[in-house]
Formats: C-alpha cells, structure tokens, sequence
C-alpha cells in the first residue's frame, strides 16, 4: 500500500494515486490500482476510505442476514408474496448457503449453486420434471435480493450474484407449444366431470373451468359474493396458504359473468347447503364455514384424473395443475371465438378479444397476449391471403 505520481498526467493535471490489495471473485489477493487524483492528499485520503471500507466488513452468517431481511419484508408486502419467497429460499437457498459468511461468499459458490439447482427435480402431475427457468430465475431473484439487503449493513463491495447473473435458457433449446401452455380441451372436461361423484367436487372443477378464476380467489369466494340475479361473481379478495385473506393478486375489484351450465350448478349446489340448518350466506362456497384446504383439493384432482385414465383404458388425458384451469377457461374460449368468427365470416380481432378477457381474468391486456396468443393459429390465414393476392 503506497503513494505514486506517475510521469505523465493526465489532462486536467491528476497524476497521483494508490495501489492497495483486494481479493478478487475467487477469494484471492489482488492487487489494485486506484484512479488518478491531482494531489497526494487527495490520493491519501481516497486511499484510507477504501481500506475502510475494504477492512470494515462485517462477519456474518448468510441465514442471520436473510432473517433479518425477510422480517423486514413481511411488514412491507403481501402474505403470499412473502411465502412465496420464504419457500424458495427455505428450500434451495438456505442450506447451500445459510452457514456461510455472507463476506466470504464468492463466485464460485454462486456458480455452484447454479449448478445443483439446474439438476433438481420435482413430482408434477405424477411426473418427475425439472424446474423452469421462470421459478429458477425466481430463485435467484430471491438471493440477489438478500444479497443486496446484506451489502450496505455489511459493508460490502461486489454483488457477487449479480456478477454471475441469473438462469438463462440455452438458446437451442426446442419448446413445443403443448409445453408454454398446458390445458385441458371442453371435451376432455366434460369426460373428467362425469367420473366425480360428489357435488362439492363436481361444482369446484365445473367453477373453475368456467370462471377462470385463481385457486386462492376461488377458496376465498363465499355464497354472498355471488349475484344469482345479475348472474355476477364479485371478486375482491384472495386466500393464502396460510388462510389469510388478502386483496387480489394485482389488487383489482372484478366481476365475473356466469353463463347458464354453471349457474345451474352453483344453484344446485346451494340448494343442498341450505339444507344445513347453520347454512349462512357467510359460508365459503367451497368448504361451508371453513375453506377447502390446499391439500384436500390436489387430492382430488389426483384422485379423478386417476380415475379417469383408469376408466378410459387407452391414451392417457393430460393431467393439468389446479393453476392450469385457468388457462383451460380461456382456451376454451379462443376456441369457440375462433369458431364463432368463421361461422359468420367475420375477422378475428385479438385487440378486442383481449381487451374483454384482461378484465375477466384480472390481467393486462399485454400479459394475456404473451401467454395466450399462440392459441390463435387462424391468424396465419390472413398473412397467407395477402400473399396469395400477390
């Protein structure tokens, strides 16, 4: 660690500066040279503030940072996003790096860790499948977060996490369009309908197929929020894991319209629940006084698509998540879009299709075209008119 002047200044006349030692991305010393000051004083003091800064770290365990952070964020956020990012870092962040200096962490364990979640696994469906490079990234998100929380408190100099930079896709990687988006078609539906026995499940699928609507949004519904008159859902409030009611996922008041099947089925469905003497307008739809439990509805959705597959006895029905019921609704409804338009030879216009469906869904126009636009496979017909025109 020393004072220099070099022999040729720069313009405006710096000329002085330091080298000192650092360790570089692997934990190796290194040495540095600072940028040029035009006076020794001024390169002095730069230099006793960056071994300040350098020498001041302080030595804490990764697990008692991230402790501290998410405490700070579950006063600031939603339950569900907060459990949303304690389960990603309860699970694959924690124990690779929780016992580890948060000042001692390097690229290397960055990339390590990279490496060990690109080779986990998880059961979908009855299926073993790796994680998408969404929820990956998710992941990183979370350890980038911690880690920038970490940097002012333990006087650190380089995010590390970033320097490595999250989970991206190999660019030769071949995505077919049955798995962007997974549903189920009306008519395999209906197949799977008929195998439930109980009214209560019965009704459930039925709601979810023809709203739309999110799992904690439906869990959270009651029979109060639903207007047999004006055929209207209202839907403002959305259920955690953890049973907290909370406000939406993008805090949007919606109502959704019943078409006839499924008011039909909510009627008589109601009809059966009144028959309980306690029976209150009160009650959750799905689970009377209290809400289905998350469990107990992948249970069943695993217990009826078996059933299903066994009764069937030839190409297995696509098993979906509970979440994929919701992009079941709106296939379902590009479909019959689509067949309504040719039937009466008029344009498809997506514009206007999304722009109804975005306030049904409670999503972006933008965001519902990302996902759902691939279903128009018609649209190409226009292109090739014009080109056959030509």
């Amino acid at each position: 660690m020393a004072i220099y002047k070099d022999d040729k200044p720069t313009k405006d006349g710096r000329q002085w500066y330091y080298t000192v030692y650092k360790k570089d991305l692997n934990g190796n010393n290194k040495k540095h040279k600072s940028k040029r000051f035009k006076s020794k004083t001024e390169a002095k003091e730069a230099e006793r503030l960056f071994l300040v800064k350098r020498d001041n770290s302080i030595h804490k365990l990764f697990k008692d940072i991230a402790n501290e952070y998410f405490k700070n964020y579950e006063n600031s956020r939603k339950y569900y996003s907060y459990d949303t990012i304690l389960n990603a870092y309860e699970n694959h962040i924690k124990d690779f790096f929780g016992n580890l200096y948060i000042d001692e962490i390097t690229a290397i364990d960055i990339k390590h860790w990279k490496d060990e979640m690109f080779q986990k696994t998880y059961k979908r469906c009855d299926k073993i499948t790796h994680y998408s490079y969404n929820y990956l990234n998710k992941c990183y998100c979370v350890l980038n977060s911690i880690y920038k929380y970490a940097m002012p408190l333990c006087g650190l100099n380089t995010n590390v996490v970033e320097l490595i930079g999250c989970f991206e896709r190999k660019n030769d990687e071949v995505i077919e369009d049955e798995n962007k988006l997974r549903y189920i078609t009306i008519e395999n539906f209906n197949l799977f309908i008929e195998v439930i026995d109980a009214d209560m499940w019965k009704t459930f699928f039925i709601f979810l197929m023809f709203t739309g609507m999110r799992k904690g949004e439906t869990r959270a519904l009651k029979w109060k929020n639903v207007n047999f008159t004006e055929c209207i859902i209202n839907v403002y409030e959305n259920m955690d894991k953890k049973n907290r009611i909370t406000n939406t996922k993008n805090k949007q008041n919606r109502k959704i319209k019943m078409n006839k099947r499924l008011i039909e089925q909510l009627l008589f469905y109601k009809n059966k629940m009144q028959q309980f003497s306690d029976f209150s307008e009160e009650w959750f739809i799905f689970g009377s006084f209290a809400p289905l439990s998350l469990n107990s509805i992948d249970r069943a959705k695993d217990k009826y698509f078996n059933l299903l597959n066994e009764n069937k006895k030839g190409q297995e029905i696509q098993r979906i998540t509970i979440h994929e019921f919701r992009h079941s609704h709106v296939s379902m409804l590009i479909n019959e879009y689509i067949k309504k338009c040719n039937s009466l030879n008029i344009k498809i216009d997506t514009t206007k299709f999304f722009l109804m469906l975005s306030e049904r869904m409670g999503h972006t126009i933008q965001v519902m075209q990302e996902t759902y636009m691939h279903l128009f496979p018609t649209i190409q017909d226009e292109i090739v008119d014009l080109l056959d025109n030509l």
